[in-house]
C-alpha cells in the first residue's frame, strides 16, 4: 500500500545540517571558487537545472525512459524506473542548495519531493517500477533525495519518509554477505551496495537513525571484494575482475566508513584512478561520478590532476543551444557508456552532481579531522 504525499513545509530547526552546509547560496560560490569550479561549470550547473525543470512530468516526476517532451530530445534511456529518475533530479537540485522551502526551484522540488513520498510503500520501499534489476538502485537513489531534503530543510513531514526508507534498506540487507543486490536480502555487489550506503550516510547527517551493524556489514562486503594481491582495488562481485568502476566505488565507501587519508590501500586505489584520468573518448559517467568523489575528499595533487582534466570536459560536452540545451548527449560526441540504457536523464543528472562537487559535501578529511 502506499500513502498519500505529506504536505510539506514544517521545519525543525533541530535537525543536522552541517553536511549540507557548503550548499547554502551565500557559501556555494566561493567554495565554488576556491575548491576548483569557475563561473562556467557554474553557468552549466544552472543550464542544467533549467533542462530537468522543462522536462518534469506534471505529476512532480522525472523518466529516464521518457523525457516528457515527445522527440525533441533525442537518446531515451532504456532502463524503467521514474523512481531513479526522479530521486536523480531531485539531488541535482540540492546539491545546487535548491530545496523546495528556499531558492528558484522550489515548486519544481516540492512537487518531485511530493510524487516521492505518495509513491512510497508502508514498508519505506520507495520502487514504483516493475523491474526487479533496478529496485534497490531505485530506492537507494531516492531515499539519498528524501534524506538531502530533510536534512537540508528539517523539514518534519520528510522525517518519517526518510526515516522508512532508511529502514528498508537496513532490512533489505543481506544478512551474511553485508551487501545488497537488486532485491532485498538478495546476494550482494558492489554496484547496488554502494547506493545503499551513502543513503545510510546521508541520513546519519541528516540526523537520522542509523544502526552501526549496517555498516559493519558493508565492510565485510568490501573485504570480500577487495582484490588481495592489489589492496585498493574493488571487483563487483567475487566471482568477477575488479574494474575502474567498481575501484572508484569501493574507495569512496572506504572513506565514508573511515578510511584514513594515508591508509596505504587508499592511496593505491587513488593512484590507479589518478593514473586514468577522464578522456572524451572513454565517457564512462559511473566511473566518473564515484571517482570525482574520492579525488575530492583526497585534495591535494589528486584532486587538482582530476579536476582539471574533468571540468572542461563536461562544460565543452554540454549542450549550450536549442530544446536540449543544458543537457548531455549520450551517444555523441562519442558514445558514452551505460548511454543506451540511462539516456540523457541519467548522463545530465550525474554531470550535474560532478560539477556540483565542489560544494555539495565538505571534502571529508576536513570533516573527519574535526
Amino acid at each position: 500500500m502506499r500513502r498519500a504525499a505529506p504536505s510539506l513545509g514544517a521545519v525543525n530547526a533541530n535537525a543536522s545540517s552541517a553536511g549540507f552546509s557548503m550548499r547554502r547560496p551565500d557559501v556555494r560560490r566561493e567554495a565554488a571558487e576556491k575548491l576548483g569550479g569557475n563561473k562556467e561549470s557554474e553557468d552549466a550547473v544552472e543550464r542544467g537545472l533549467d533542462w530537468l525543470a522543462r522536462h518534469q512530468y506534471a505529476a512532480g516526476n522525472w523518466s529516464i525512459h521518457s523525457l516528457n517532451c515527445g522527440d525533441e530530445c533525442s537518446g531515451h534511456g532504456s532502463f524503467h524506473s521514474d523512481t531513479a529518475a526522479t530521486g536523480l533530479a531531485l539531488l541535482a537540485y540540492f546539491g545546487a542548495g535548491y530545496t523546495h522551502t528556499s531558492g528558484e526551484h522550489q515548486d519544481v522540488v516540492r512537487r518531485g519531493l511530493a510524487w516521492l513520498t505518495s509513491h512510497q510503500k508502508t514498508d519505506g520501499d520507495l520502487f514504483s517500477d516493475d523491474s526487479e534489476f533496478v529496485w534497490l538502485y531505485s530506492h537507494g537513489m531516492a531515499a539519498i533525495a528524501l534524506c538531502e531534503a530533510y536534512g537540508m530543510t528539517g523539514d518534519e513531514s520528510l522525517r518519517q519518509p526518510a526515516q522508512k526508507a532508511i529502514d528498508f534498506i537496513v532490512a533489505a540487507q543481506h544478512p551474511e554477505f553485508g551487501g545488497w543486490r537488486y532485491r532485498p536480502r538478495f546476494e550482494s555487489d558492489t554496484s547496488v551496495s554502494g547506493w545503499q550506503l551513502m543513503a545510510l550516510k546521508s541520513g546519519e547527517m541528516a540526523g537520522l537513525n542509523v544502526p552501526q551493524s549496517a555498516y559493519a556489514g558493508v565492510t565485510r562486503w568490501l573485504n570480500s571484494v577487495e582484490e588481495p594481491s592489489t589492496p585498493g582495488r574493488f571487483r563487483y562481485h567475487p566471482t568477477k575482475e575488479a574494474s575502474l568502476a567498481m575501484t572508484a566505488e569501493g574507495l569512496l565507501m572506504r572513506q565514508y566508513l573511515g578510511a584514513k587519508r594515508d591508509n596505504a590501500a587508499l592511496i593505491a586505489g587513488a593512484d590507479y584512478l589518478r593514473s586514468r584520468a577522464p578522456r572524451l573518448d572513454e565517457r564512462d559517467a559511473y566511473y566518473w561520478y564515484y571517482a570525482t568523489q574520492v579525488m575530492f575528499h583526497m585534495q591535494g595533487d589528486y584532486w587538482s590532476d582530476w579536476n582539471a582534466k574533468l571540468r572542461d570536459l563536461l562544460i565543452m560536452g554540454q549542450l549550450k543551444d536549442g530544446h536540449s540545451a543544458g543537457s548531455w548527449n549520450p551517444s555523441q560526441p562519442t558514445s558514452a557508456k551505460w548511454g543506451e540504457a540511462g539516456g540523457r536523464h541519467y548522463l545530465t543528472c550525474l554531470n550535474l552532481l560532478m560539477l556540483e562537487v565542489y560544494y555539495r559535501h565538505l571534502p571529508l578529511y576536513i570533516e573527519l579531522d574535526r
